[in-house]
């Protein structure tokens, strides 16, 4: 006997008839080959098992990098094998999927903490659905997690539109582990199909939604750097602020701030960094659901491009020379490239239609001239936060002054929100 998972994850049992075809189940199937029912239990990584008498008794596994390397060499019944990935995989099109990335998205983790962060040790949870300071033991090392404030309750709206599905670079072990912290009461990643970690990437190092049910169309990925992202896929995430609660996780070039943990403080719950996403998403999928019901072809893709296009409608902003190519917060995507995509034009100072002017550094000089022509002369930041909270900052907060007043300097890498 075999036991199967469909699209609603729910096991379903096909008995074997005396000449070796499957026979009807629930009235779901027809009869088929055996290499249709032997690929059929091998639709999903985790729960894509033959079992044997006992459910418990597992007696083979396939993973989802398996199924794909398969049906792309041709090993498997390659006709059979993509008329059941399209019959399995795709019944869930109807249901729209965030995709989440685990680390600096819902949560950070470290393996050393700074003389000033040592007070964390007193905070540890002892229990998994207890507090947001957590710590996990793997095979080689033991490590602190810091979940990021407001992911349960994040994750309990999100579902509530989206079917859940984590995808990190991190191995199945790390992951499994974390997804206990994020899901104590098992609630949102039931299947081991809804946790993607390495071991199961088509290409090593690259993330990629091949390896996701469904159609891209209807998928968003929230995640804190797409550069990791396969080219193609890219155009379906929300750039997430990247969570970097503990000093090990800052950037070299920031080393001269303290971390969160160190200042003991750490992202607002209600209006934060995931409260704020949660907005985006709830916006995203309203526009899904009314394209739906207006007969128009549903596409989350469309739908980011189009509010992201919306942001800053109406500027044109110019860099002065001092600006870098692009900001870690951006994941070294161009500053022009990112204005554009926020809905604004892109010129240079020559030009009088110019409403930003985008430094690090200014002179006297040059805060008269804004001045006088009534330009905003806004920090380069803006234009990142603008990208991660998904509407147009208030200038007042990013003013430059003058340099002798305002030695440059980037503002700390924590994000306020």
């Amino acid at each position: 006997m075999e036991c199967i998972f469909l699209a609603d994850e729910r096991p379903k049992e096909l008995k074997v008839s005396d000449d070796g075809n499957m026979k009807k189940c629930n009235n779901q199937f027809g009869t088929q080959s055996n290499t249709e029912a032997s690929v059929r239990s091998k639709i999903f990584h985790g729960t894509c098992v033959s079992y044997g008498q006992n459910v418990e008794d597992t007696i083979g596994y396939v993973s989802c990098k398996q199924f794909y390397e398969n049906m792309l060499s041709g090993t498997i019944d390659t006709t059979g094998l993509l008329r059941l990935y399209l019959d399995e995989w795709m019944k869930t099109i109807n249901k729209p999927k965030l995709v989440l990335d685990l680390d600096h998205t819902l949560m950070n983790s470290t393996q050393d903490l700074s003389r000033d962060e040592m007070h964390l040790l007193i905070a540890v949870s002892t229990t998994k659905d207890a507090g947001l300071l957590h710590r996990i033991r793997l095979e080689d090392c033991s490590m602190l997690v810091k979940l990021r404030p407001f992911v349960r309750q994040f994750l309990d709206e999100a579902s509530k539109m989206f079917d859940l599905y984590v995808y990190t670079m991190g191995t199945r072990d790390y992951a499994t582990q974390i997804v206990k912290l994020l899901d104590p009461e098992n609630k949102y990643f039931i299947s081991k199909s809804k946790v993607i970690s390495r071991e199961d990437f088509t290409k090593s190092g690259v993330k990629a939604l091949d390896i996701v049910p469904g159609s891209k169309a209807y998928i968003i990925i929230l995640d804190d750097k797409p550069s990791v992202w396969r080219e193609a896929d890219k155009i379906n995430i929300i750039q997430i602020w990247r969570y970097n609660f503990f000093a090990s996780s800052f950037p070299s070039s920031y080393s001269r701030f303290k971390s969160p943990a160190q200042m003991r403080i750490d992202e607002r719950e209600a209006d934060g960094t995931l409260a704020l996403i949660l907005s985006v998403l709830k916006q995203a999928h309203w526009r899904f659901l009314n394209m739906k019901r207006s007969g128009l072809q549903a596409d989350f893709r469309r739908i980011l491009k189009d509010m992201r296009s919306e942001i800053l409608k109406g500027c044109v902003v110019a860099f002065t020379a001092g600006v870098p190519c692009s900001l870690i917060g951006l994941d070294k995507m161009p500053l022009w490239k990112v204005a554009e995509q926020l809905g604004a034009k892109y010129s240079n100072l020559d030009d009088a239609s110019v409403t930003h002017v985008l430094a690090v550094q200014c002179s006297t000089q040059l805060r008269q001239w804004a001045h006088q022509n009534g330009k905003f002369l806004v920090h380069a930041n803006w234009l990142e936060k603008a990208w991660h909270l998904w509407r147009r900052p208030r200038e007042e907060q990013f003013m430059l002054l003058p340099l002798d007043c305002n030695p440059a300097a980037l503002p700390a890498p924590i994000c306020d929100i």
